[in-house]
C-alpha cells in the first residue's frame, strides 16, 4: 500500500486512466480459467481450504506440503540472505520436472514487500495451490504450467510479517530500499541503496533467473502500477508493452492501471529496477475492494472475493489476472529465445555485466551526486544433449534514466545494443567454448557450439 495515495487518482475512471494501446503491440490474451466450484453465485473456497489468514509457520508447512504432495512439480527455495532477525526467506519454484536446470521463462510472484499487507501474500499462496490442483486436469493451466517455470515467495518481509508492520525489523521500507534509483530522501528508505537483505534477495533471484515476468503483490488500493518511479525519469521505452500487459491484467481483476509516477513519486521500488536491469516487465498489483473507499477490509472482501472476482469481474478476478501473467511469460513474442546444440550434461550460463546509479545524493563535501553499484545477471541451465531451447530477457537493455551524471527523461527508443555471454563447460566447471549473443525482443538467435562438442569429447 502507498503511504499517502492520492484520492483524486482513486476516482479516476478506468476509461481515464485505461492507456489505448498501439496497434503495434498486442496485449497478451486471456487463457480461458479452469471451472470455478459451483457455488450457487457465492464465492467459492479458496483452492487450499482456508478461510482465514496464515501465520508464517503455515506458509512455510503449506510450501513443505506442496513439496511432498507433487515432488515432480515443486522445488523448494531458500533465498541467499537471512532476514536481520536471522530468518530465511522461503518460497517455492512450480513447473513440469522442476528440478531439472531447464531454459523455462520464469513468471515470478512476490507477496509482502510490506509485512502487513497480507492479503498479498494469501493470493500469492492461494495460486500456487490453484496451479498444482489443476496440473493434469485443466488443459489451460497444464500447457501453460509446462512451459513456465513459476517462482512464488509470498512472504519476503518475513521480520516485518512476524512484527505485522509495514517495514522490516531495521525500520526501512524494503521497497525504497532497491539500488535503482534509490534516494535518501524517501520515507524509511534504509542506510543507502541495497541495506537490506530483504531488497538484496529479490535482486538475487531476479538476477540468477531468467524472470520476463514479476508481480510484486501489495494491498490495498486496487490498481496495476509500472515504471516510472518519478516523473523526472520519464516513460519507460517498453512503456507500449507495460500498457498492454496491465490492461489484461485489469480486465481481469477490474482494477486501473497507471504510471506508478502518476499513482505518486517515490524512489527506489523493484519494479523499476527489475525492468532497467533486465528488461523483463514487473508490475506492483495493489489487491483491495474495488473502489478501494467501499467495502470492509476483511479476509473476505480481500482474498476469496479478490482472487476470484466479483460483480463485473466475477469469475476472473486476480486469478485471472495470474493467468495472463502465466500467459504473458510463455509468449515468446515477449522475450528472447537463444537455440543451438550441445552435449548432454553440458552446463550453459549466460552472463551480463553493468552499473547502474542511483538518484543524486547529497555527499560531505556539499555536494549530490549519483552512487554507482555493480549489477550482474547470471542465470545455467543444463543440456539434455542435442538441441536446446533458452528462453531468456533480451540482451538489448533499455537506457536508464538514472546515470552518473544526474536524472535524464525521454529516454523513448534509446537502448543500449549489449550482449549475453554465454559460455558451454563441463560440469566440473571447465569452460570449454564461450560465445557472446546479441538478442531483442521477440527474437531468436542460434548459436554454434562446435567447439564446445568438439572438445566435449576429448580426454
Amino acid at each position: 500500500m502507498r503511504l499517502t495515495a492520492p484520492f483524486a487518482v482513486l476516482a479516476l475512471a478506468a476509461s481515464t486512466v485505461l492507456a489505448t494501446v498501439p496497434s503495434a503491440y498486442a496485449a497478451p490474451a486471456a487463457p480461458a480459467p479452469a471451472a470455478a466450484p459451483a457455488t450457487d453465485g457465492a464465492t467459492p473456497p479458496m483452492p487450499s481450504g482456508r478461510t482465514d489468514y496464515r501465520t508464517l509457520a503455515d506458509y512455510q508447512s503449506d510450501m513443505d506440503r506442496l513439496a511432498e504432495r507433487h515432488p515432480n512439480l515443486v522445488k523448494k527455495v531458500t533465498l541467499p540472505h537471512r532476514t536481520t532477525e536471522g530468518r530465511p526467506v522461503t518460497g517455492i519454484e512450480v513447473t513440469r520436472d522442476a528440478h531439472r536446470a531447464d531454459g523455462k521463462p520464469v513468471l515470478m510472484i512476490t507477496g509482502m514487500h510490506h509485512g502487513n499487507e497480507w492479503a498479498s501474500g494469501e493470493v500469492t499462496m492461494e495460486f500456487a495451490f490453484d496451479l498444482l490442483k489443476n496440473h493434469g486436469r485443466d488443459k489451460t493451466i497444464t500447457r501453460l504450467l509446462d512451459r513456465v517455470r513459476v517462482l512464488f515467495v509470498p512472504v519476503v518481509n518475513v521480520d516485518g510479517f512476524v512484527l505485522n508492520t509495514r517495514r522490516t525489523a531495521t525500520n526501512t521500507d524494503m521497497n525504497r530500499n532497491y539500488g535503482f534509483g534509490w534516494s535518501p530522501s524517501e520515507p524509511f528508505p534504509g542506510t543507502g541503496p541495497w541495506s537490506e537483505p530483504e531488497s538484496r534477495n529479490v535482486r538475487d533471484a531476479i538476477s540468477s533467473r531468467q524472470v520476463t515476468t514479476f508481480l510484486t503483490m501489495h494491498t490495498c488500493l486496487a490498481n496495476i502500477l509500472y515504471p516510472p518511479l518519478q516523473l523526472k525519469a520519464g516513460l519507460p521505452q517498453d512503456i507500449d508493452a507495460f500498457r498492454a500487459f496491465a490492461g489484461a491484467l485489469g480486465n481481469q481483476n477490474g482494477y486501473y492501471h497507471t504510471t506508478s509516477a502518476e499513482d505518486y513519486e517515490t524512489a527506489g521500488e523493484a519494479i523499476d529496477w527489475s525492468y532497467y536491469a533486465t528488461r523483463g516487465l514487473g508490475v506492483t498489483v495493489e489487491v483491495c475492494t474495488n473502489p478501494p473507499t467501499g467495502l470492509p477490509r476483511t479476509w473476505q472482501t480481500l482474498v476469496p472475493e479478490q482472487y476470484w472476482g466479483i460483480d463485473a469481474v466475477r469469475g476472473k478476478g486476480n486469478r485471472g489476472a495470474f493467468l495472463v501473467a502465466l500467459r504473458q511469460a510463455a509468449d515468446r513474442a515477449q522475450h528472447s529465445v537463444i537455440t543451438g546444440e550441445a552435449p548432454k550434461g553440458a552446463v550453459l550460463t549466460v552472463t551480463k555485466g553493468f552499473d547502474m546509479w542511483t538518484n543524486p545524493i547529497p555527499q560531505s563535501d556539499g555536494t549530490s551526486r549519483p552512487v554507482s553499484f555493480a549489477q550482474r545477471l547470471t542465470s545455467t541451465m543444463r543440456s539434455d544433449g542435442g538441441r536446446f531451447t533458452w528462453h531468456v530477457n533480451p540482451s538489448i537493455r533499455p537506457e536508464p534514466p538514472y546515470q552518473a551524471d544526474g536524472v535524464h527523461g525521454d529516454r523513448a527508443g534509446r537502448f543500449l545494443r549489449e550482449s549475453w555471454t554465454l559460455t558451454c563447460a563441463r560440469p566440473d566447471g571447465k569452460v570449454l567454448q564461450t560465445v557472446k549473443v546479441t538478442v531483442d525482443r521477440g527474437e531468436s538467435k542460434r548459436v554454434n557450439l562446435n567447439q564446445c562438442r568438439k572438445l566435449w569429447h576429448r580426454h
